[in-house]
């Protein structure tokens, strides 16, 4: 939860940044961040994602922007590299499914932004692993697992922190 929270920070302060100088929330002009936001999707049912993003601003026709994200904090230290490709990968997976393609958003207060009830696309799903001691130490092995992860899992972003 501490790894959450701290990421959450980040992006609040990432979204008072010049939209240039934005290190993850470049592509809005006024992101609203929500946390524990309750998501509905035919298969996995209702979920609560770690944090939706949505433009506030006027979208001109346009669908609204919505970005997901996904925290991990999993200590992949001690991994070899397929165990840490296929760990990566379900992740990844599982993110996607969830949190990605087109969501119902069932906050009330969040309703007002869309048009068709609170179904929305998702542009993009990124799934954030908490780094440091929990990074794997070899970094050819995070490189590699992180390129198949995004070959096998496209539409998904993988980051480190």
């Amino acid at each position: 939860m501490a790894f959450e929270r701290d990421m959450v920070k980040r992006l609040r302060e990432d979204a008072l940044k010049p939209r240039t100088e934005r290190r993850f929330l470049g592509d809005f002009d006024r992101p609203r961040i929500e946390t524990q936001v309750g998501v509905r999707k035919p298969g996995p049912g209702l979920r609560y994602a770690d944090v939706l993003v949505i433009e506030e601003g006027e979208v001109g026709g346009h669908p609204r922007r919505v970005e997901t994200f996904s925290f991990k904090s999993r200590d992949l230290s001690g991994l070899k590299y397929e165990d840490l490709k296929a760990q990566m990968i379900e992740d990844a997976r599982e993110a996607l499914r969830k949190y990605g393609e087109r969501l119902d958003i069932r906050r009330d207060s969040l309703q007002p932004f869309f048009r068709e009830g609170g179904a929305a696309p998702v542009q993009r799903v990124r799934l954030v692993y908490e780094g440091g001691d929990l990074k794997p130490m070899r970094v050819d092995f995070l490189k590699r697992a992180v390129g198949e992860t995004k070959r096998a899992v496209p539409g998904l972003e993988v980051l480190f922190q």
